[in-house]
């Protein structure tokens, strides 16, 4: 006969310490800032080959961007490194694709409404790439077709419209007959969309890098 109080009162205690708890079964999610396993220089991931800080730029409130460049021009198999950093503390890091990795130069609208920075590089012997990036949610985003290529070397930034993000200048070749003694065009790739976006060529000759982006028809490759 006392088992069945005995029951009755462990019910009853189990159901005043579920009233008295304020925490809730399903604690609601929380979203955090990815941060990089280490704010030191041995966390960056171009540390095997050497890099070193090439440029330190500030691009908003509390944020820095960081360019990591190797020393040595005959590793091909180095790449350009990007480094967040909020407050000093690195947040993370991103790695192009494409360019050589000694030759870059990192090019920033720090004061626009979304951030953005534009990576620069050689890539080959006569090509160079371009490569926007965005500060977005307290991380660096790379759209995936926010690249330009350039076969006529190093490509050039500026907001060429005023709207507040970057855009490209480039050159292309017509390879007629060749490449040495084809004709270079100037080319203007517009950012809008998450991609950068050819708008027009230009025939080089004696004419100066645009200002403004080009419509004019680019040659067939």
């Amino acid at each position: 006969m006392r088992a069945i109080p005995a029951v009755a009162g462990a019910v009853l205690l189990l159901g005043l310490a579920a009233c008295g708890s304020s925490t809730p079964s399903h604690p609601a999610p929380t979203t955090t800032t990815p941060t990089a396993s280490a704010a030191s220089a041995s966390a960056v991931p171009c540390q095997s080959t050497g890099c070193q800080i090439k440029q330190t730029v500030p691009l908003a409130t509390g944020y820095q961007v960081v360019l990591y460049l190797s020393p040595d021009q005959q590793n091909f198999r180095t790449r350009p490194v990007v480094e967040l950093r909020h407050n000093g503390t690195a947040v993370g890091w991103w790695t192009s694709p494409k360019g050589d990795g000694w030759n870059g130069q990192l090019t920033c609208l720090s004061g626009a409404a979304e951030p953005n920075c534009v990576l620069t590089d050689t890539a080959g012997m006569h090509s160079g790439v371009a490569e926007v990036l965005l500060l977005s949610g307290g991380r660096l985003v790379h759209p995936a077709g926010a690249e330009a290529m350039s076969d006529s070397g190093v490509m050039h930034v500026a907001d060429l419209d005023g709207d507040g993000y970057l855009d490209v200048v480039g050159a292309t070749n017509d390879y007629q007959p060749n490449y040495a003694q084809g004709h270079n065009y100037w080319q203007t790739f517009r950012y809008t969309g998450g991609q950068l976006v050819v708008t027009g060529c230009e025939l080089q000759l004696d004419t100066p890098r645009p200002t403004q982006l080009l419509s004019g028809a680019c040659p067939p490759i």
